[in-house]
């Protein structure tokens, strides 16, 4: 088949782009590779794949073809189908893609209620030629980069996870020396993930640069072991007055505040240590 043909020469200069991308990614993934912690427990890695979205199939698919008959009745239920046809396809095998492109057009071709060709589901003023192009083209197929964390890709990840993954991949990736601030890196995690994935980064950052960190949740700051905390107090009964205290997680009035925020209280502290005993 012809535009099978053409179909695989796109494919290959595709191809090529991916890999000639993922090229470019060989100093940051030989990093990560020298990292035991983020190359073991962490499995960070980046890599370049060919691959699509079910937006950018359907939009001008159906722009072309109607949602009106066989598995293309229905808005919804046509978008259902591409995208149970993007999942079960490899975009970055050739055979896969070929693999795709037939089974999308036996549908199309199933829809229509000629015997052959696809003029019945087609919409006003469009042409077959159009279709066939557009799904041998493969226009809707890209070389794109990849940041996956545990075998997990990063859009699968919650907001909170990654806005972690790409603080844990600066700080061990980058080389430099100089002194960062943080602003709340704990946002949107739970204190379990926080404690298994930002405390060992934070932890190993520290050793060859200074980490300011800003955070509504000092039990980062303490089992970070800072080596100072600043506490802010903001007192609205007396003219919004704006206090600082500072010193050593030893320091007994450091220590306090910490306990303030953190358990909202010595007295509640202490009724939750009498009560679990």
């Amino acid at each position: 088949m012809k535009r099978e043909g053409f179909s695989r020469e796109i494919f290959d200069i595709l191809e090529f782009k991916r890999k000639k991308r993922e090229e470019l990614f060989n100093p940051v993934q030989d990093l990560i590779q020298s990292n035991a912690l983020i190359r073991d427990d962490y499995k960070l890695q980046f890599r370049a794949d060919l691959k699509t979205t079910t937006e950018l199939v359907s939009s001008k698919l159906f722009s072309m073809i109607k949602q009106a008959s066989g598995d293309f009745r229905g808005e919804s239920e046509s978008i259902s189908v591409i995208k149970d046809l993007i999942d079960s396809h490899n975009f970055n095998q050739k055979d896969s893609v070929l693999s795709f492109l037939k089974e999308l057009l036996n549908k199309i071709e199933s829809a229509s209620k000629n015997q052959v060709g696809i003029s019945s589901v087609l919409r006003k003023d469009r042409e077959s030629h159009e279709v066939y192009d557009f799904i041998f083209g493969l226009e809707y197929l890209e070389p794109r980069y990849t940041l996956k964390f545990q075998d997990a890709q990063i859009e699968q990840l919650s907001p909170g996870q990654r806005g972690a993954l790409l603080l844990i991949f600066y700080l061990l990736v980058d080389k430099g020396d100089m002194p960062i601030i943080l602003d709340q890196p704990e946002e949107n995690l739970d204190n379990e993930t926080i404690v298994s994935l930002l405390v060992p980064v934070l932890t190993e950052a520290k050793r060859k640069r200074q980490i300011i960190m800003v955070t509504h949740n000092p039990n980062l700051a303490v089992v970070c072991d800072a080596e100072q905390i600043i506490h802010c107090g903001f007192d609205r009964r007396n003219g919004h007055k704006i206090s600082y205290t500072s010193g050593s997680i030893e320091n007994s009035e450091v220590n306090r505040k910490i306990v303030d925020v953190l358990e909202g209280t010595m007295p509640a502290f202490n009724n939750r240590r009498l009560k679990y005993h």
